[in-house]
Order: C-alpha cells, then sequence, then structure tokens
C-alpha cells in the first residue's frame, strides 16, 4: 500500500481537506457511469462520516482526528484504460485497476522541530516518512503583502516551517536503501481560496473574484506564482529540483479548495447543493479540482510502487 503525507499547519484546513477528498470520491463514483469506484476500511469510514455529515449540513467540521495516528485507508478503482499507465502493475479486478493508498497528515511545525532532534519516531510517523508524495497545504487565507501586518510575520513562520519539514522528510527517504525510493512528489493544495485577499489576487495577476469554470484555469496560472511569491523558502528549496536534499523532485502541481460560504442569522455556514435523485446534500466546492487530484493521487500512488518507467 502506497501512501501519502500531508503537511499543513494548525487551521490551515487538514481535517476539512481530507473531508473534500471523501466527499468527492462518493460523487466521482456515483456520476462517473462506473468507471470509477471506491472503498475504504472500517475505520476510515467510521472517522469520515462524522466529518461527511457535518459538511453536508453546512457546517464546518470541528472534531480534530489524529491524521498521524489514524491515516485514511483507500483502494481507488478505475476502469481499465481510463487513467495512462495505470493499468501496467496495478492489481486488476472486474475491468478496473486498482490503487491502494494511505492519507495521513502531520502538522508542519511538528516535523519541522525534528530537524533539531535526534528523536526516535513513532511506528506511524516513520510510515508516513516513507511516503513519495507530500501534499502540502497551503492556507489563502495567511497569504498578505503588508510587511507591517503581523499576518506577515506568521506566513513567514509558515513558510520556514514547510520548508524543513519537507527537508526532514527528503532526509529520510535519501537514507532508503533503494535508489528508486529516493524521489519526491509534492503537490500544493492552496485550501481556504474563497478567502484569498483581494491584493494577494492582484499581486499575482489575477483579476478579482472567481467561479466555478475558471477553477483549471486558476490552478496552471496562480499556484506557481503563490508559491514563489509567498512561500519563498519553500520555493527556493524545491526549485533546485532535490539537488540540495538528496532526492529526486519531481516538477510540482498545484490544486486549489475552498468552500461557498453564505450568511445564515448572521453566522457564515457553507453553502450547500442538492443530490437529487439520490437525496441528501454535499458542500458547494470545486469538484472538478478534487477529482483532478483523485486522479493524480491514484497515478502517484502507482509510481510510489516501483514501476515508474523514469526510475
Amino acid at each position: 500500500m502506497s501512501s501519502a503525507l500531508i503537511l499543513g499547519d494548525l487551521g490551515s484546513g487538514l481535517t476539512t481537506f481530507v473531508g473534500l477528498l471523501y466527499t468527492a470520491q462518493i460523487r466521482y463514483g456515483t456520476e462517473s457511469e462506473d468507471t470509477f469506484r471506491f472503498s475504504a476500511d472500517r475505520e476510515t469510514i467510521r472517522r469520515l462520516e462524522a466529518v461527511y455529515g457535518e459538511l453536508g449540513a453546512g457546517r464546518f467540521p470541528v472534531a480534530e482526528v489524529n491524521w498521524e495516528e489514524h491515516p485514511a485507508s483507500f483502494v481507488l478503482a478505475f476502469r481499465s484504460g481510463r487513467l495512462a499507465g495505470l493499468s501496467r502493475s496495478s492489481d486488476s479486478h472486474d475491468g478496473f485497476d486498482t490503487v491502494r493508498v494511505q492519507v495521513g497528515g502531520i502538522a508542519a511545525q511538528e516535523v519541522a522541530e525534528l530537524a533539531h532532534h535526534d528523536a526516535v519516531l513513532e511506528v506511524a510517523t516513520r510510515r508516513l516518512f516513507g511516503s513519495r508524495l507530500l501534499l502540502v497545504l497551503v492556507d489563502a487565507s495567511r497569504l498578505v503583502d503588508a510587511p507591517e501586518d503581523s499576518r506577515a510575520q506568521l506566513l513567514d513562520r509558515y513558510d520556514r516551517h514547510l520548508a524543513t519539514a519537507i527537508s526532514v522528510v527528503a532526509r529520510y527517504r535519501a537514507a532508503l536503501p533503494r535508489r528508486r525510493d529516493r524521489a519526491l512528489e509534492v503537490m500544493f493544495v492552496v485550501t481556504k481560496v474563497d478567502r484569498l485577499a483581494p491584493e494577494a489576487l492582484a499581486a499575482i495577476g489575477s483579476p478579482p473574484g472567481r467561479d466555478g469554470g475558471r477553477w483549471e484555469e486558476a490552478r496552471s496560472t496562480w499556484g506557481g506564482r503563490l508559491v514563489e511569491r509567498y512561500l519563498p523558502q519553500v520555493h527556493a528549496l524545491l526549485s533546485g529540483r532535490g539537488s540540495a536534499l538528496g532526492v529526486r523532485v519531481l516538477p510540482p502541481r498545484w490544486f486549489l479548495s475552498g468552500l461557498t460560504t453564505e450568511e445564515v442569522s448572521g453566522s457564515p455556514r457553507i453553502a450547500r447543493r442538492s443530490l437529487a435523485p439520490q437525496g441528501g446534500w454535499e458542500p458547494e466546492y470545486p469538484f472538478e479540482e478534487y477529482r483532478d487530484l483523485i486522479e493524480a493521487l491514484a497515478t502517484a500512488a502507482h509510481r510510489s510502487s516501483g514501476d515508474d518507467p523514469d526510475e
């Protein structure tokens, strides 16, 4: 089973992100005309159903799950031939190619602290540190330009924590015995895009506002600019493609995440869409972004199995 490590920070939306990843799998499987299926173990379902219920009710998840000790375990199944190259060595069953993956998260600050300590890692931490794929959460609400703003200091610290955390994980992978394991794939997920400040949009050359039809366009233009401008230490670390990390770093990819909100009795709530005719509700979020992320996650998990032709 392959694993993916989420690096975020407290308040960056880790639980909401994992909940939306689960929400998107349900919708993808329902709307894909039998080209995608997924399954999850009992513990994953138990934890995520509570988060899914909160999101479907228009509420932000309040229960924080320890995603380090209890990663979400999924089996992602695509109709054979649906994803290029996936069928070369994936498990196949009933015309579907399957990939097994665990997704777990650790606060970037906690990982960064390990850079200064020769600590013995817990089993759960070692498992996640062995992940070839890093999902780095970037909280869009923290991206500010005014140096005198106290949030700018928090952003600098966040940048430093992320860069150090990536270095710690890279060093762990660089020490792995097999050469093919000494690679790192990074995907940035910009969370809370709906709270991205207008001046931040202007700074990266994007007009204010957005709509669902612009997500893919925004991803291709915003991602690199956001990281370069607001996370300079992370950008400098990765721009060398891992030469200073001792691993081969694949070109990063970017995805955007956000929730549409509305005022209800003076309080913000998540806007919802009906799931008719099946019944129920789901939050308004960029489903297309998460669908593409699910496919990218499956492809990355397949590569981490050791069958990367570029190795």
